[in-house]
């Protein structure tokens, strides 16, 4: 896959996008980042059934990301990841789902985790994610509800 021009293209693509991620997150917050990830849907295919074979662009650009964020370590956890590879996977015309977790509480701590799941199948993590985690169900801003607050 490194091979392909576009795993070339999707890497400047990450290394662009995900320091304006975490940028956001910080300054605008979540909500207001997940507006502007979500992109436009203009020829943005329905969300995939359960089990749906992933795209390879939606492949591309995970394997992507996760190489721009395995070489740096400051700021970028698990939900700029996640939210870069949603924008970047938009911006193909795929649909994926963001999705947040928590964990069991341990020393006062309470684990969280984002991933991003396509047709129920995790891209950048193990298949027993949710297993690990319980999905908290947040309404992620997409072009179709923009308008609702």
């Amino acid at each position: 896959m490194r091979s392909r021009p576009a795993f070339w293209f999707a890497l400047a693509e990450s290394i662009a996008v995900m320091p304006w991620v975490v940028l956001s997150l910080r300054t605008r917050g979540f909500a207001g980042t997940m507006r502007s990830a979500a992109g436009s849907s203009t020829g943005a295919q329905a969300a995939p059934r359960l089990g749906a074979p992933v795209p390879v662009p939606v492949l591309v650009v995970t394997a992507a990301v996760t190489a721009v964020a395995g070489r740096r370590r400051t700021g970028w956890t698990c939900l700029p990841r996640a939210v870069t590879i949603v924008r970047l996977a938009r911006r193909r015309g795929h649909e994926v789902e963001l999705c947040l977790g928590v964990a069991s509480p341990a020393a006062g701590v309470l684990p969280a985790h984002a991933w991003v799941e396509y047709g129920g199948r995790p891209l950048n993590d193990t298949a027993d994610v949710r297993d690990r985690y319980h999905v908290i169900p947040v309404p992620v801003p997409t072009e179709r509800n923009l308008s609702a607050r």
